[in-house]
């Protein structure tokens, strides 16, 4: 027992010495939930545009609707910049292609066409404008209105959600923070100022569709990890759903060099 004595002695001021000087691991930051929709978009759009560039990837509808999987990335600014990749069926009854979008202006952007078009070797890109009226162009610039909606959020999502929703449950995981708002889009419509936003929500109503169900996910930081839209449409639900990433990140978007464009015909 003398022997042992010392031992657990030392063991126990060992122990004493450690519990006094190891500090406790740094607490994390409690993330701020927002409690309306108007104080929820002002933080998210400020977030975001302090950090200018992002990448999404936009899911697979789950039923019907006019989206497809894509993703890409975004750069804000007076008008912002979006470099997209799609992959849809570009004919009637064919297979999916892949379409690439690249838009830095308001009223024109570029797709790269798939080999079924038969462009020449080397000049895969098209100009897209939208003062043209052909059918090429109004299903081409189709395509990249619909992912253009979902990827810069802050031009429709954020600006309906605040004429239109209402908040009406809150969820924390973690530091990530989950907000499901309730959007109805008659109280938008009468509430949205923006002509062409006006007109977006009125395709909507003239279809039928009076409300929505949508999700706005934040991460620690107040920055978008998620938004989703839920939509009946006639027997369907379609789920629209576009997730957010790489924050603050390098990305760089220019239009195609003019040797790789093909002349309209």
């Amino acid at each position: 027992m003398k022997r042992t004595a010392p031992l657990l002695v030392a063991t126990v001021a060992a122990a004493a010495l450690t519990a006094c000087t190891s500090a406790p691991p740094p607490a994390q930051p409690t993330p701020t939930q927002y409690q309306d929709v108007p104080s929820l978009v002002a933080a998210v759009t400020k977030s975001v545009e302090e950090k200018k560039t992002y990448r999404f990837t936009i899911a697979p509808p789950t039923s019907g609707g006019v989206t497809a999987p894509a993703n890409g990335s975004v750069r804000l600014g007076d008008v912002p910049s979006v470099d997209a990749t799609t992959t849809r069926p570009v004919q009637t009854g064919g297979k999916d292609e892949e379409l690439r979008f690249v838009s830095t202006t308001k009223d024109t952007a570029f797709v790269k066409l798939p080999a079924v078009f038969g462009l020449p070797a080397g000049k895969p890109w098209v100009k897209l404008d939208r003062k043209d009226n052909d059918d090429f162009t109004n299903t081409m610039l189709g395509f990249h209105d619909v992912i253009y909606q979902q990827a810069v959020f802050t031009t429709y999502h954020l600006p309906v959600i605040k004429a239109g929703g209402e908040l009406k449950l809150i969820a924390q995981t973690g530091d990530r923070v989950r907000y499901s708002i309730a959007v109805d889009y008659q109280k938008a419509y009468n509430t949205l100022t923006d002509e062409n936003l006006r007109n977006e929500v009125k395709l909507a109503l003239d279809q039928n569709v009076t409300n929505s169900a949508g999700e706005v996910e934040l991460d620690g930081s107040g920055l978008p990890i998620r938004i989703k839209f839920s939509t009946q449409f006639q027997n369907a639900l379609i789920v629209d759903e576009a997730r957010f990433s790489d924050w603050g990140s390098d990305v760089k978007i220019s239009e195609p060099a003019q040797n790789e464009i093909s002349p309209r015909n």
